[in-house]
């Protein structure tokens, strides 16, 4: 173990790129995170695996497709990604209108400063937490 390491601070130029999961339908993920805000920066093609990788700012997320019938299992992994967005209520609703579901409907909480939260569960079960910040 590095000095610096579980510190919280970087080592190097190093940085986290991107998080990867395991989809059913690579066309129906693309479409759902599309319409939450992520833009599509690339498409990967190999013997294994097709695969997208999607950009929200500089956070990424690719989407993988397996080409043997596997199915997306969530039992040890990810638990959620958290977006920030000016506006969770619209995200939320363009999200549940390309196959999310409302998990948890978006709320104000006062005793958190203003901020609005809101869970939505995309296509494939994972959960998407959107975060609006009051504006100062």
């Amino acid at each position: 173990m590095t000095s610096d390491e579980g510190s919280g601070q970087s080592v190097g130029h190093a940085w986290l790129s991107l998080s990867a999961i395991t989809v059913a339908d690579l066309d129906r993920s693309c479409r759902f995170y599309t319409a939450c805000g992520f833009g599509r920066e690339r498409d990967l093609f190999t013997a294994e695996f097709d695969a997208v990788i999607l950009r929200l700012g500089q956070a990424g997320v690719e989407l993988l497709k397996p080409h043997a019938n596997t199915t997306v299992d969530h039992r040890g992994g990810l638990v959620k990604f958290v977006v920030n967005t000016p506006d969770a209520r619209a995200v939320m609703e363009s999200a549940r209108s390309h196959g999310g579901v409302i998990e948890k409907p978006a709320t104000t909480y006062e005793a958190h400063g203003g901020l609005v939260i809101g869970v939505v569960r995309d296509p494939d079960g994972y959960l998407i937490e959107f975060v609006q910040r009051p504006v100062s």
